[in-house]
């Protein structure tokens, strides 16, 4: 007879029978990082959570967790046109309840809402994008003992969050400052901040030179520095997928640097930022600079 966990499970749906499990502690941390980042893949999730040898491990606890109903799964058809569908993990009602419960608050205090799933689906490709991003600065950290706290769009976008600035081009015109995600980072005696934008070629040149004007007076004006108490800011442009346009890189930093951006916007390739390179490699470009730098050097 087939131990329970491992007895062959349905991939689509919910077994009718769930296999019995008992949550773990790491289970728990798996909630919580959905929670958090509202979409992931078991790949991420193993990134973040799990060794690489233990990859069997992880999908088999993924597997229990969807079945025993503490995630939901979303499948979406893989970039690849040969390949199958892709499951993408979100967090079930279920799941929101022992998060809650870890984090001594109610459900209704955590920032999910079963609906959001349904309503960010279209987005859902832009959010596993910045999730890598994310993912692989925490680990990046994690190893140099550096502290992350990060704020991700969601939360940018509330009222009392977003700042509108006034567009130099345009007199009158307001432009919103609303990143993909905004962290710092501490050593524990110094603290650098930075804004996020995940770039997957979607944004015409026009709007792209906007954003960068925006991003410029909200330095400028002290508009930023009202709003997270500090002047330490960079801007970081990572382009994820560089199937759309190969020259996508060099061409938004020479749109930058005709709006005159200089070195408070940074860009690099997301297939070249790993936990190993993200902070200490050379693999951003600076505008108005020539060469390769690094993030904690700069």
């Amino acid at each position: 007879m087939v131990n329970a966990p491992y007895q062959r499970l349905p991939r689509y749906r919910r077994a009718s029978s769930p296999p019995p499990m008992q949550l773990t502690a790491r289970d728990v941390r798996i909630l919580g990082a959905v929670c958090d980042m509202r979409f992931l893949t078991r790949e991420q999730v193993q990134q973040l959570i799990f060794s690489p040898s233990t990859a069997s491990y992880c999908k088999r606890r993924l597997a229990l967790l969807y079945h025993n109903a503490y995630l939901d799964r979303i499948y979406v058809p893989s970039m690849n046109v040969f390949g199958s569908t892709k499951a993408i993990y979100t967090l079930a009602p279920k799941g929101a309840s022992v998060v809650a419960r870890d984090r001594k608050v109610e459900v209704r205090e955590l920032d999910w809402r079963v609906g959001h799933n349904d309503r960010e689906l279209y987005f859902m490709r832009h959010i596993l994008a910045v999730n890598d991003f994310r993912i692989r600065l925490t680990l990046a950290a994690r190893e140099r003992g550096l502290s992350v706290l990060w704020t991700d769009e969601r939360a940018l976008r509330r009222r009392e969050m977003k700042d509108y600035v006034g567009d130099p081009k345009h007199r009158g015109r307001r432009l919103a400052v609303v990143p993909d995600g905004y962290f710092t980072l501490d050593d524990g005696g110094h603290t650098s901040a930075f804004a996020v934008e995940i770039d997957r070629a979607t944004v015409e040149e026009k709007p792209f030179k906007e954003k960068v004007r925006a991003y410029g007076e909200w330095k400028v004006t002290g508009a930023y520095e009202r709003r997270y108490g500090t002047k330490s800011l960079r801007v970081l442009w990572v382009v994820a997928d560089v199937l759309r346009d190969s020259t996508r890189l060099e061409r938004i930093k020479r749109w930058c640097e005709a709006e005159a951006g200089r070195s408070l916007f940074w860009f690099a390739m997301l297939d070249e930022l790993t936990p190993e390179t993200i902070l200490d490699g050379e693999v951003w470009l600076i505008a108005g600079r020539e060469g390769l730098h690094s993030l904690l050097q700069g």
